[in-house]
């Protein structure tokens, strides 16, 4: 009798803890954020805004980063999907591994592709800023400061769509200057992974074959500036030739005060990352977002639904009433 009651009161403990999990996760959705590195102070404000939204919504998060490995990215995909999550928003380390997205769609769980586009696959939602505008914005800069002279592109990672989108955008700007002689584009080229020392290494092997300096350097984000600039800091060309970026980091910041660096192309993420949370609670729900996509983008296979958010164009003139003004920077900082 003693061990008969001895074993009802521990199986009543283990089904009120059972319970108690249980209701924990249904009381809201469990949302899967996953970011590609955290790189740069952009990515932990993002993780920090994103997750804040969420649990205010009643929610809760896992988050993981992939510190730019795309193998170990698709390992931690298959992780997450075993916590049971609802719904998972992803922004990819390589835009090619639609396997990931697959991944989740085979256990039933929606994807959100965060800031970079997923190809070739049919990845639920889209959302970012609007990459055809910065290429476009960060290119007309340019034109409206230097009208005629040498251009030297530095493109971002081709296995980023945005990249790809930024080329196309500025190419597009370009053309017409460069079709009536006032333009030309003395070299071009791509940096895997956005890497500065890649960057610094194309400009400084230009100029020591060129020994002529070009007179914009259209760089598609202020890694890729940094690049640059560190390259003419050993030829002493440090506020002699235009340099576009983006993304308003810091060191960007401070030489664009500096005169080094012209400007660059904010993109206000934490609007980004709390839309995000927001629309991820929404389908985790089974609500209908199609209010938000105002656009589709094609990704290789399918017309996916997309929020693209504007951007702008920062230099000296705002910077202080834009990226400082949003807390992304303080004053003390630059």
């Amino acid at each position: 009798m003693k061990n008969t009651r001895l074993a009802i009161f521990v199986i009543t403990i283990i089904l009120v803890n059972i319970l108690a999990v249980s209701c924990k996760h249904k009381s809201g959705p469990l949302v899967g954020f996953m970011l590609p590195h955290m790189n740069g102070k952009r990515y932990s404000i993002e993780r920090d805004v994103f997750t804040a939204r969420v649990r205010e919504l009643g929610a809760d998060v896992i988050f993981m980063s992939a510190d730019n490995d795309e193998e170990k990215q698709i390992a931690q995909v298959n992780e997450i999907l075993s916590k049971d999550i609802d719904i998972l928003v992803l922004d990819p380390v390589n835009r090619f591994r639609a396997e990931m997205v697959r991944a989740a769609h085979n256990v039933g769980i929606k994807v959100i592709s965060y800031d970079r586009m997923i190809a070739n696959c049919d990845v639920d939602e889209f959302i970012s800023f609007d990459a055809s505008a910065i290429g476009n914005q960060m290119t007309q800069y340019a034109l409206n400061k230097v009208p005629e002279g040498k251009y030297f592109i530095l493109g971002g990672d081709k296995s980023d769509m945005n990249a790809v989108m930024i080329d196309n955008a500025l190419e597009k700007t370009l053309s017409p200057s460069i079709k009536s002689g006032k333009i030309n584009i003395v070299y071009k080229t791509f940096i895997e992974k956005y890497s500065t020392d890649d960057a610094e290494y194309e400009m400084t092997r230009f100029l020591n074959l060129s020994q002529d300096a070009p007179d914009v350097v259209i760089a598609s984000t202020d890694k890729l500036a940094l690049g640059a600039l560190n390259a003419f800091k050993n030829f002493e060309l440090e506020g002699k030739v235009l340099i576009t970026g983006q993304d308003g980091e810091l060191f960007s910041c401070k030489n664009i005060l500096k005169g080094y660096q012209a400007m660059t192309i904010y993109k206000p993420v934490k609007k980004m990352a709390k839309l995000a949370a927001e629309l991820s609670i929404k389908m985790a729900k089974g609500e209908n977002i199609d209010d938000y996509s105002k656009s589709k983008i094609f990704n290789g296979k399918e017309d996916i639904p997309s929020i693209l958010l504007e951007v702008i164009t920062v230099d000296a003139t705002n910077l202080k009433n834009t990226i400082v003004a949003d807390g992304m920077i303080s004053e003390a900082e630059l």
